[in-house]
């Protein structure tokens, strides 16, 4: 009776492993963490109940960009959002779930005198970018190089600081402008920065998309979860 109730014990304290991987970043005001370290923003309500109602078990990473959105190139247990739907992905991901839309700007300093009117005019500067994000993939297929034109970074999430100890050497930012404008609310100093060009966006969606190899039950249970939510 005594080892039984112990084998009892051990199999309680087994750790449940998650049949999927979720990735994100943080993206104001799409999905970020609050000061608690809640997920929360516009998305976010939509995901978690489509997941919670696929009846999938799963867990959630938030991580630089880069990180999670080569996680979701590599594994095909994980999905990923918010994520723009580009010709150039589109062979590499399941699209379940669009989840909203964006736009981004060039930004500069206010002190700089750089006006633009077209992605040519741009190209004469060097600008910091995020690795792997929307912008850096969209720059790079209309001629713009990592080495004479983009600084890529990991994260944006000291982007400002970035900024600032670095003005002699970036010129301009591409930001998410709804990224910007959540962020300014917070931190009155950004108004140092200001938007100069939009990048014309295509195809402007972002969506819950997951590895293209993924187990073929669990994407039906997540489409039809994320179907009976729209």
């Amino acid at each position: 009776m005594h080892k039984l109730f112990i084998l009892l014990c051990l199999l309680v304290s087994l750790p449940v492993f998650s049949a999927i991987t979720v990735v994100t970043e943080n993206l104001p005001q799409l999905q970020y963490q609050d000061e608690n370290g809640e997920l929360v923003g516009t998305v976010v309500d939509k995901v978690l109940t489509s997941l919670k109602q696929s009846n999938i078990n799963y867990e959630i990473s938030v991580n630089p960009w880069s990180v999670s959105y080569n996680a979701a190139l590599r594994d095909e247990n994980t999905c990923i959002f918010s994520i723009a739907r580009l010709p150039a992905r589109e062979r590499d991901f399941i699209w379940l779930s669009k989840l909203g839309r964006f736009s981004a700007s060039f930004y500069s300093f206010n002190f700089q005198q750089i006006s633009i009117s077209n992605l040519q005019q741009a190209k004469q500067y060097r600008i910091a970018v995020l690795k792997d994000n929307y912008s850096h993939i969209f720059l790079k297929e209309h001629g713009f190089d990592e080495t004479n034109q983009l600084i890529l970074l990991d994260s944006f999430d000291n982007i400002y600081d970035v900024l600032k100890s670095r003005r002699t050497s970036i010129d301009l930012v591409v930001l998410s402008d709804q990224q910007f404008d959540f962020e300014l609310q917070k931190d009155s100093t950004l108004n140092s920065l200001k938007p100069v060009f939009s990048i014309p966006v295509v195809n402007p969606d972002l969506y819950f998309a997951c590895n293209k190899n993924m187990n073929t039950a669990w994407l039906e249970k997540l489409s039809k979860a994320f179907a009976d939510y729209d």
